[in-house]
């Protein structure tokens, strides 16, 4: 049991537990005064679900002990700080209220199932998510400007006429602070590691033999190209499950910000003016 309550996922449960318990103080819900503490039905079927929803499987009865300790802890606390009245006007709690909200708002995934026809609407729409990009396996070998200063084209160019009469690759050029090898990248993540300019010139490559010098973000590289895979379009029936995880994702966001908007549209918004600097 207490190595239960110290385990990460029962603190981030506690959480929410006690955004659920000061949801009730700042709104009177709970006596502060009263000194028994119920766990009824609705909170245990409320535990169940929290956990269900954070671990994907249900809670075993050694887990369920551990969350009903947890929720008594938090609610005789949350009750104490009520009769001391450390809901009223705390920014903390309104943070958690809200995140609270946003919780409920969300709802259940487990309520939206598309039907097959709907699935592929949906994807035919979103093709371009699910389509493979095209990428390359590259080796490289890397030359510092810094040590070797306005010798740097000169000492990479050496290295490749060392490339081209045999020399093992992995015993030329500087250490690198990445990887000296790359499988499978697309575009965007060379760009991402190298700069734009890397990716670029890397893509233009052919396969299978080492480049000229090539500038990157860090300095020269001699590039070779060991595979090249070509971007290719995805198909619907051996990503189904992929993007069936994909669509209900996206309509549970979508459900959980119009619930959002429909809260906040109850209420009137008065924004202040801002005060005009002092001349």
């Amino acid at each position: 049991m207490k190595k239960l309550l110290r385990e990460p996922l029962v603190h981030f449960l506690a959480l929410g537990l006690l955004v659920f318990l000061t949801d009730y103080l700042w709104a009177g819900g709970l006596d502060s005064n009263d000194q028994t503490i119920v766990v009824s039905q609705s909170v245990l079927a409320r535990l169940d679900d929290t956990w269900i929803r954070t671990t994907g499987a249900a809670p075993s009865d050694e887990d369920r002990k551990g969350l009903v300790a947890q929720y008594v802890e938090d609610e005789a606390l949350a009750r104490e700080a009520g009769r001391l009245g450390m809901a009223e006007g705390d920014e903390i709690i309104k943070r958690r209220l809200a995140q609270k909200m946003r919780f409920v708002a969300a709802g259940s995934e487990s309520d939206i199932e598309p039907s097959e026809s709907e699935l592929e609407r949906w994807f035919e729409k979103n093709r371009d998510k699910f389509n493979i990009s095209e990428t390359r396996s590259f080796n490289h070998i890397y030359f510092s400007p810094e040590r070797h200063g306005d010798a740097l084209e000169a000492v990479a160019d050496g290295a490749r006429e060392k490339l081209q009469n045999g020399a093992d690759w992995k015993s030329l050029g500087d250490p690198f602070m990445q990887k000296r090898s790359y499988a499978a990248l697309p575009q965007n993540e060379v760009a991402r590691a190298f700069g734009p300019d890397f990716a670029k010139a890397v893509f233009a490559l052919p396969k299978g033999q080492w480049s000229k010098p090539v500038g990157s973000a860090f300095g020269l590289h001699l590039v070779r190209i060991e595979v090249i895979d070509q971007a290719a379009k995805a198909d619907f029936a051996a990503n189904r499950d992929r993007i069936r995880a994909a669509y209900i994702e996206a309509k549970a966001g979508e459900e959980n910000q119009a619930e959002i908007d429909r809260i906040v549209g109850r209420y009137k918004v008065v924004v202040a003016q801002t005060k005009e600097p002092a001349r």
